[in-house]
Parts: C-alpha cells; sequence; structure tokens
C-alpha cells in the first residue's frame, strides 16, 4: 500500500524539481498567470482515512478561468479496503492574477477497484465536488496550493449502502505548473 508519508514525499520532490533552474521547461513562465497550458499535482485526505494523489491538466483562458480534466487515485492505507478511482472535469476561478483565493468544482465519475472488500460500499458512482483553496504564483509561473473540498458521491449501480450521497470532506496540498 502506498503511505502517507511516500506521497508527501513524492510530491515534495517533484515540487524541488520544478523550481529548480532549468525546471520551467514544461511550465509557463513570467511575473504572472498566462493564458496557455497548465496543470497541477496535489496531495489529498479523505476524512483523514484514505490518501490520494491527484492530477489536472488543461488551459487557462485568461488570468482567472481554467478549464481541464483529471485523475486521482485514493486508498486507504494499511488495509485491504478499496481503492477508488475517479476521472472528472476540473475548473478553477482565480479571483486574483498572483496570489489568490481559487473556487474550483470537479465532475465525474469514481470506480471502485476490491469493492468486495468493504469500506465505503459502491462500485460506481458519479461525484460532484465544490473546492475552495488558495494559490500562491512564483516567480518561475509555478505554485503551491492548499484548499479545502467537499466531496459528494451519487452511487450508482451496484452497491450495499443505503446512503443515496455519500460526503467526504477533503484537504488538499498542491503543485501548479
Amino acid at each position: 500500500m502506498i503511505s502517507k508519508q511516500f506521497l508527501i514525499s513524492f510530491l515534495t520532490a517533484l515540487s524541488i524539481a520544478c523550481l529548480l533552474p532549468g525546471g520551467e521547461s514544461f511550465a509557463q513562465s513570467g511575473n504572472g498567470r498566462t493564458a496557455g497550458y497548465h496543470g497541477n499535482v496535489m496531495v489529498t485526505d479523505h476524512l483523514g482515512v484514505f490518501v490520494g494523489l491527484e492530477t489536472s491538466h488543461g488551459y487557462l483562458f485568461d488570468k482567472h478561468n481554467w478549464l481541464g480534466g483529471g485523475i486521482n487515485v485514493f486508498v486507504f492505507p494499511d488495509t485491504n479496503l478499496p481503492t477508488y478511482m475517479n476521472v472528472f472535469v476540473d475548473y478553477h476561478n482565480y479571483l486574483k492574477e498572483r496570489s489568490s483565493l481559487v473556487l474550483g468544482m470537479k465532475a465525474g465519475w469514481s470506480h471502485a477497484f476490491n469493492y468486495d472488500n468493504g469500506g465505503v460500499n459502491y462500485k460506481n458512482g458519479i461525484f460532484f465536488e465544490p473546492d475552495v483553496g488558495w494559490s500562491w504564483l512564483l516567480n518561475s509561473g509555478k505554485g503551491l496550493s492548499i484548499g479545502l473540498g467537499g466531496t459528494m458521491i451519487v452511487p450508482v449501480g451496484e452497491r450495499s449502502t443505503e446512503r443515496k450521497v455519500l460526503p467526504l470532506p477533503k484537504i488538499f496540498f498542491g503543485f501548479e505548473f
């Protein structure tokens, strides 16, 4: 199983490598948010119980509106409980050009692997995730982010829960490029 320590170490190493001189070849650079391709990598924690890794890639249309798509995987460390994967459309609105409050929304499809092992018992679902956070744009054009989200999963088809919506609070730490 992937541990929280491994995920945090991986994200830290990736962030350091991208911030080193010469590490900006795959991202926008400059003094502000520029239109074009941008992406992010995040470490997530749902309810303090399971951790995840998430990435989104898309297009910044102006200094404020970003639209992309992404994938995330989250696991219950040190157990045999299911692993979950989400595929989604992702939207962010940066209220300012540099250091900014960010409002976002994800919507997509959730799937559970090893569904028979128990846990949050659904096999497939539609999910929505509004989030709010803060993004710090660095001089290299890359950035760091932190935020809170509220994942809401509506199970579809096979499930062993009577709940119609599964709410999952989430905190995330990210690197933007």
